[in-house]
């Protein structure tokens, strides 16, 4: 597609909306399930504005698509004009006292599949015209989404590395060693060389849980080389599974599996060495973001929350440096 751009009309500002959805989700399907339309009207939207600037916006190969240069330009632009686009109609909103929209949330497993659906459910009953939308991925994810504002709030199993975030711990969890009920006969606990001599399965780079076992075991001169690593998994849910089907032990979030646990599916076998591993279950947002109106109400939600099952609710605040 070649040509000169046309500048004798403004852009239309939905078709900036889309394509910076299209950009963020990397897939036209993906964009047209958030945006609520069918995928060759995004398809036809997507091609408007290739035609309107006379170059191509993305390189379509095959399923994927990836931005060109001329994509990393107009998105870098284009977001901007979409955030504002978005504060004005929520500060509109909030002046006339009428909060709606949709507020669009990171997490990595454990609080988006274990604490976080029970606050949107209270949050959905007082604001029901707020839509809440979580997309699940791991902490490193979530944190990018947080930084590039995709996210407004990210809540992540381990604490950001990233310089200037507002955290809170809203939650802790403790990392507890879980092994298949059936064939395990050991009572009591094991030790560390026990351990190491277990087949053991690991979340992948990126994720809270892992960073937090890495973490202790640096600290005590060890490090996952040392373990029989059978297999290594993208999310807790792959994790459990494979635990139920005996494929081997693993470190996990001890909120993930309190039901398997319960039913006598899964048994917690303690390592002395580790003793009780505890962590925080972190909210992030970007202090550089203007907070929108269902932001602030669904923050403050989050705090008053009463009834999280089982870790202790804690009120700290902190910048990362």
């Amino acid at each position: 597609m070649t040509g000169a751009p046309r500048y004798s009309t403004a852009v239309d500002l939905k078709l900036l909306e889309i394509f910076c959805c299209v950009y963020e989700e990397g897939n036209f399907s993906r964009a047209a399930e958030r945006l609520d339309l069918s995928q060759p009207t995004i398809s036809e939207h997507i091609k408007a504005l290739e035609t309107y600037f006379g170059t191509p916006l993305f390189n379509r190969l095959g399923r994927t698509i990836h931005p060109t240069g001329a994509g990393e330009v107009l998105y870098a632009r284009g977001r901007s004009i979409r955030d504002l686009k978005q504060s004005v109609v929520d500060s509109m909103h909030h002046y006339l006292d009428r909060l709606e929209g949709e507020l669009r949330m990171g997490a990595s497993n454990v609080p988006g599949e274990y604490l976080l659906p029970r606050v949107i459910g209270r949050f959905h009953q007082s604001h029901p015209k707020i839509r809440v939308q979580v997309i699940i991925g791991d902490s490193e994810q979530v944190i990018e989404g947080v930084i590039d504002g995709r996210y407004e709030i990210g809540f992540v199993g381990s604490r950001p590395r990233q310089p200037g975030l507002d955290l809170q711990a809203f939650a802790s969890d403790r990392l507890v060693l879980a092994v298949c009920s059936d064939g395990w006969n050991s009572r009591g606990a094991i030790s560390l060389d026990d351990l190491k001599q277990l087949p053991l399965l690991i979340r992948e780079h990126g994720s809270g849980t892992r960073d937090e076992l890495e973490k202790w075991l640096h600290e005590h001169q060890s490090a996952l080389a040392d373990f029989n690593v059978v297999a290594e998994l993208g999310s807790t849910a792959a994790i459990k599974e494979a635990i139920k089907a005996n494929v081997g032990a693993a470190i996990v979030s001890h909120l993930s599996i309190a039901d398997e646990v319960e039913a006598g599916r899964m048994k917690v076998v303690p390592v002395r060495e580790i003793g009780t591993l505890r962590r925080d279950l972190y909210r992030v947002i970007d202090p550089r973001r203007t907070a929108s109106p269902a932001r602030a109400i669904f923050l403050q939600a989050l705090t008053e929350r009463a009834d999280a099952p089982g870790p202790e609710k804690k009120r700290r605040h902190s910048k990362t440096r």
